[in-house]
């Protein structure tokens, strides 16, 4: 008799989801007992874990599935010992799956505890497969294998299109991808009952996907810097959509604004690449070349009043005089959209 064990993490949740049902489905889908952490920590449901996975019936394992087993360690040493004894001591026989989901923006950036968690998982023959969302450019071929894979047709502007309208077009870091494929999912179902025997075309996506793609403050930066203002509005206006918080939205807008300001003050002082590199990109010219890029599309003059507008609004907001939302759309409207001039 064998130990069946799974650890399966990253910020793709329906793929997740599908690792745990695969070793289900080669189990031959015994009972299954999913557990999840209502804290963090959260020892008692570890304890929980080990005690239903130690209990092996006259028929076989039931699979017991561990969701956020980090959270459920916390930041608690006895939590960390339980949680690593709980894959140290599975005895023979037994089936344990653990789940982690991990935010898109913290994804390449596995904390100590996943990593020894894999170790442990290894050592007693377990399988570890990490699931990463696809970014950007990379869900539409995704959506045409995924077609391909449960036997529906799809036409390759429509996987494109329907790729584009879940977010997949967003290049930002700061979007969460992890339910991305578990929509496009979910509408290629939708897609192939309406479509039946055709293919999914372009205009079946166009008539029954709607736009969800995520919002991101970053992609308001962004068009800022690339003086698209249309861009900016519509990125705002996801973002408020969404429920993103105006004064993070405000402060992430004064700090690239600040940053704009510095980095024309430098260039129109004749301030060499390498100190620019220093004092705008945070010693990584790329970044440094971007910023002076996008300054250069401002007169020095606007900037000081978008940083100036944005400290207004900002303190009307603290006194109660305006909403949030409505003080940051007038700030967007009164700075950015009015402001059709060129830099000089």
């Amino acid at each position: 008799m064998t130990t069946s064990l799974l650890l399966a993490h990253g910020d793709d949740s329906f793929a997740i989801a599908a690792a745990v049902a695969e070793l289900a489905s080669e189990l031959g889908n015994p009972d299954r007992i999913d557990l999840a952490p209502e804290r963090s920590p959260d020892e008692a449901l570890l304890d929980r874990a080990r005690l239903e996975a130690a209990s092996v019936g006259l028929f076989g394992p039931h699979l017991v599935v561990v969701h956020q087993p980090l959270r459920a360690a916390g930041r608690s040493l006895s939590g960390e010992e339980k949680l690593l004894g709980l894959v140290r001591d599975l005895p023979e026989g037994a089936a344990l799956a653990l789940a982690e989901e991990r935010p898109s923006r913290d994804v390449g950036k596995p904390p100590a505890l996943l990593r020894r968690l894999e170790q442990g998982v290894r050592e007693r023959g377990g399988k570890v497969v990490e699931q990463r969302a696809p970014r950007r450019a990379e869900l539409a071929s995704w959506t045409r294998r995924r077609a391909a894979s449960v036997g529906y047709s799809i036409e390759e502007r429509a996987s494109s299109l329907l790729a584009e309208r879940v977010g997949g077009a967003i290049w930002e870091t700061d979007v969460e991808r992890g339910e991305q494929t578990r929509v496009i999912d979910s509408e290629l179902r939708k897609l192939a009952t309406y479509a039946g025997e055709r293919s999914i075309g372009l205009q079946d996506v166009e008539l029954l996907t709607a736009d969800t793609r995520p919002a991101s403050v970053f992609a308001i930066t962004n068009a800022i810097d690339r003086r698209e203002p249309a861009a900016a509005a519509s990125a705002l206006r996801r973002a408020l959509e969404e429920g993103q918080p105006v004064l993070r939205i405000m402060a992430s807008l004064q700090g690239r604004i600040s940053d704009l300001i510095v980095a024309r003050d430098l260039v129109d002082r004749g301030v060499p690449p390498l100190e620019l590199t220093r004092l705008v990109g945070r010693g990584n010219a790329r970044i440094a070349e971007r910023v002076v890029e996008a300054a250069r599309r401002y007169r020095p003059i606007e900037l000081e009043r978008m940083l100036r507008g944005l400290f207004e609004a900002d303190l009307a907001i603290k006194k109660n005089d305006i909403e949030p939302e409505a003080a940051v759309a007038a700030w967007l409207g009164e700075h950015v959209l009015a402001g059709r001039s060129a830099a000089g």
